[in-house]
């Protein structure tokens, strides 16, 4: 429930954000920030997270990200300008990047034996496509009374979990002295946030001197994030773990797919309600499409995936992608409804496809088997890296581009599909062929699906 709680969030927001807009009088290039900042949050303290809840209990880890989660829904749903709601986005991300490795962890530990641990499994895939499209459907409901509502339903429902977290969950064993690499979190995640503001800025004043600044301290925050994880004793990120090809192969991917994916979302969601002048509800439903190509791969991707090996899977993947974002295009200059949402089904196609087969090269050989929870935390902070840069860099794209709604929206479309494109070549990256002979373990997809989007 924690984890449908925090996919819904994705989508449900993404739904309201043409009502914030008009609401709270907030520019395109600062409406981008309620998906980028919180993206920017979940992945740079996502790694932070997870080692949190070694060190200090995953149980109590759960709820303290809860309780900011919760905090932070009700903040954000009595903001009255966009900088209160922005700030509350982080704080949710925050909030997310502590529940996710804490209730994966939970969950791996708590289901043993094998047979039950793939049911653990299935259920999970089944609610993380549950809450995309559920996100978008009652984000559309929800929308119609006010966008508020999207924020104050996480309420009941963040209450009811830390009230069940209570009985339910496991005591946590006892606390151990190991330290945390609080400023690798930081430099990492204010590197992140830099770059991303650096793109923003440059859509917003189409000039170089100000994104230049911006992209120079980016650079300089990424490069001390590196120089401390390779002098600290107790890292974050094991920087070795890049030596593997299908570690750094899978990652560069993940970056493409976030980006794609999070672009996408964005795009379709404000064409269709300013665009075409559809209602949030109906807006919402045309986010279906994409829920069922993801939920219906959900169990022939765990199959296919090991018998293609995960490079050529990716490559299948991003290649369906790549054609749907281009039909996305097509479609958004044709007026086709009935196109986008085709082309819509096609990327939940390989949004699923991609994630199986990129956790497969991620998590699989002795490289990663050295540190399972760190290779897997970090797909997922890729993944969510790249969605914040992909967000700034379509909505730069918008702010820059002239002409009809249906013009710029399929021009930034087509920068999404160059995500897909730069995906597609990194995937010469991974290793050709299965990495191992025998059958990957269900927890390697499992530890993946917590904190990921469909």
């Amino acid at each position: 429930m924690a984890q449908f709680m925090t996919v819904l969030d994705f989508t449900i927001v993404n739904v309201a954000l043409p009502s914030i807009q008009r609401d709270l009088h907030v520019a395109t290039t600062t409406l981008q920030w309620l998906v980028s900042g919180y993206a920017v949050a979940f992945g740079g303290f996502l790694l932070l997270g997870g080692r949190l809840s070694d060190v200090y209990g995953r149980a109590r880890l759960f709820r303290i990200g809860l309780v900011l989660f919760v905090a932070a829904s009700i903040s954000g749903g009595l903001a009255v300008g966009p900088v209160l709601l922005i700030a509350s986005r982080v704080v949710e991300g925050i909030g997310a990047a502590a529940l996710a490795p804490a209730g994966l962890s939970l969950l791996v530990t708590s289901w043993t034996e094998e047979r039950e641990r793939s049911r653990a499994l299935g259920t999970y895939g089944a609610v993380v496509s549950a809450g995309f499209a559920a996100g978008a459907v009652l984000g559309g409901l929800l929308v119609e009374v006010t966008w508020r509502l999207v924020f104050f339903v996480n309420v009941p429902i963040g209450i009811v979990l830390l009230v069940a977290s209570l009985r339910l969950l496991p005591p946590d064993p006892p606390v151990h002295g190991r330290r945390l690499d609080v400023p690798g979190a930081v430099t990492a995640t204010a590197g992140v946030g830099l770059l991303v503001l650096a793109v923003v800025r440059a859509g917003d004043t189409l000039q170089v001197s100000q994104p230049a600044l911006l992209g120079g301290a980016a650079i300089i925050m990424l490069a001390a994030f590196v120089v401390r994880e390779r002098r600290t004793q107790e890292p974050l990120v094991n920087l070795a773990l890049f030596k593997d090809r299908g570690i750094a192969g899978a990652n560069l991917v993940l970056i493409a797919v976030g980006a794609f994916n999070a672009a996408q979302v964005l795009l379709t969601t404000l064409y269709l309600q300013e665009g075409r002048g559809l209602s949030p509800v109906l807006t919402g439903l045309c986010f279906i499409p994409q829920a069922v190509g993801a939920f219906a791969l959900s169990g022939p991707a765990g199959r296919l995936v090991p018998s293609l090996g995960p490079r050529r899977a990716l490559s299948i993947a991003l290649s369906i992608a790549l054609l749907g974002l281009a039909g996305s295009a097509v479609a958004v200059v044709a007026g086709s409804l009935a196109g986008l949402l085709g082309a819509q089904f096609t990327l939940g196609v390989a949004a699923r496809l991609s994630q199986v087969s990129s956790t497969l090269a991620g998590t699989r050989g002795p490289v990663a088997a050295r540190s399972e929870g760190t290779a897997s935390a970090l797909l997922t902070a890729t993944r969510q890296c790249g969605s914040a840069l992909g967000v700034a860099i379509v909505s730069a794209m918008l702010v820059a581009t002239h002409g009809s709604a249906a013009h710029r929206t399929a021009v930034a479309m087509s920068v999404a599909a160059g995500f897909a494109l730069a995906g597609l070549l990194a995937t010469r990256v991974v290793p050709a062929g299965p990495p191992h002979p025998h059958k990957p373990e269900p927890q390697h997809l499992f530890r993946h699906l917590a904190g990921g989007v469909p």
